[in-house]
């Protein structure tokens, strides 16, 4: 049913951690991206486990270690006893995201949906190979409020020119070719991936991308 193909990534410069540390922050955050309570009942229905909010937030402070002296608007990367981590949810994001981009060169209609439906990335934690960020880096983020302009500071750690390797599990149905997501990552490279994209930071290059007859080791 499934084609399993072994990935990975160097990235070219920084690649900037996104999640927050200060522990208000994470609260807030997931406030508001909580589900709704119908959105829980359909999900339970379904079989799936829903992890209540408080309970989220304190898994969320803990894989980032979480202390109130941070300053607001810190973002530091998830970690473990086996060190620094990226979420496999949030290179699949990045994966939809360049598909949706790239949908009318290849002139195919709806490609994220049909990605979303198909490819998905093992295993749950991809780590960087450290376990620490090699630095950090502050910078002032201006933004029009509806009390005007405001500007505030931001600080993110970053690893730098770190390796990213996990398993892409396609469904075998000739939908979503490795042609196709080859030209994902082709584009994917350039967009860049995780937080400051906009910065040019989170470029990579593919240097393995081969079919496998088993996912790799989490």
């Amino acid at each position: 049913m499934w084609t399993l193909y072994s990935v990975e990534l160097q990235f070219n410069d920084r690649f900037a951690a996104s999640t927050p540390k200060n522990p208000e922050d994470i609260e807030i955050i997931l406030g508001v991206r909580a589900p709704s309570q119908n959105s829980i009942e359909r999900r339970e229905k379904k079989g799936k486990n829903v992890t209540p909010l408080p309970e989220l937030a304190e898994q969320v402070k803990e894989e980032v270690q979480a202390k109130e002296e941070v300053e607001r608007g810190y973002a530091t990367f998830k970690r473990d006893d086996n060190g620094l981590y990226y979420e496999a949810r949030c290179v699949r994001a990045h994966l939809k995201d360049c598909a949706n981009v790239i949908a009318g060169q290849l002139g195919i209609k709806g490609l994220k949906r049909r990605l979303a439906d198909r490819v998905y990335v093992e295993p749950e934690k991809l780590y960087i190979d450290r376990k620490e960020p090699d630095g950090s880096e502050t910078r002032i983020v201006h933004a029009m409020t509806p009390r005007g302009p405001r500007s505030s500071f931001k600080t993110f750690d970053y690893a730098e020119r770190p390796r990213l390797g996990f398993t892409l599990k396609v469904l075998n149905d000739g939908v979503i070719t490795k042609k196709i997501l080859e030209k994902v990552f082709q584009y994917g490279e350039i967009h860049g991936m995780g937080q400051e994209r906009g910065q040019d930071m989170g470029k990579y290059k593919v240097i393995k991308f081969e079919k496998v007859s088993r996912p790799a080791r989490a």
